[in-house]
């Protein structure tokens, strides 16, 4: 004789469509929200970018102020970032020969330090905010 149990109902053998289809809707509804979050992750981290290359090309031209060289372009800065990548040596004195160069970067790298170099009295500075 069999046992008499009863009869498993619809819901006891899964999930309906309906509750898998909410599932994967929130699911994605909390992706989406982690991805937004991250992007201004990456921003943040191309504005440090930005300042710590910005930073590198202000000493260079620092030292080679200092050393004598003559490569700022009154009233350019990206000109006179462009002689820091091609170098610029100083015509006399101690550092005569010497070339002060910007290590290598990328156009993008250059073209987002710039937002954070100025141009004053005939010298190429590092401003914190752009």
């Amino acid at each position: 004789m069999k046992p008499n149990l009863p009869h498993p109902s619809r819901h006891a053998l899964g999930f309906s469509l309906m509750e898998m289809l909410i599932v994967i809707a929130l699911i994605g509804i909390m992706v989406n929200m982690v991805l937004f979050n991250f992007g201004g992750a990456r921003s943040g981290a191309e504005d440090s970018r930005d300042r710590r290359n910005a930073q590198e090309i202000a000493t260079v031209a620092a030292c080679a102020n200092a050393a004598g060289a003559d490569f700022v372009v009154t009233g350019d800065e990206e000109a006179t970032v462009y002689n820091l990548v091609v170098g610029a040596s100083p015509a006399d004195g101690v550092f005569k020969g010497k070339t002060f160069k910007v290590p290598p970067m990328e156009d993008a790298a250059l073209h987002g330090a710039m937002k954070f170099l100025a141009l004053q009295d005939h010298e190429l500075v590092y401003q914190h905010q752009p």
